[in-house]
């Protein structure tokens, strides 16, 4: 015979389980907004250094320790490229 105090701890663990199961797809969505913004925020700002370096002259470069190959190495990269 199951005791009444066994049956309601295990809907209690059902319930819980059954929270946890819908609770982890919604945060997803929820954090999918803030995510995707902050990738696109960091392939813009890593599209405007290499832009930037692109512009540099071989005495500018040399400073940085880079040799004008290098330099276009990293700057014709796709912005999505780390």
């Amino acid at each position: 015979m199951i005791r009444i105090d066994t049956l309601s701890q295990n809907t209690s663990a059902l319930t819980e389980n059954a929270t946890q199961a819908l609770v982890k797809p919604l945060r997803f969505v929820v954090e999918l907004p803030a995510r995707l913004l902050k990738i696109a925020y960091a392939w813009q700002i890593r599209a405007d250094q290499r832009h930037r370096l692109a512009e540099y002259t071989g005495h500018q470069l040399r400073d940085i320790g880079l040799t004008r190959e290098d330099a276009r190495n990293e700057y014709t990269k796709p912005f999505w490229i780390r």
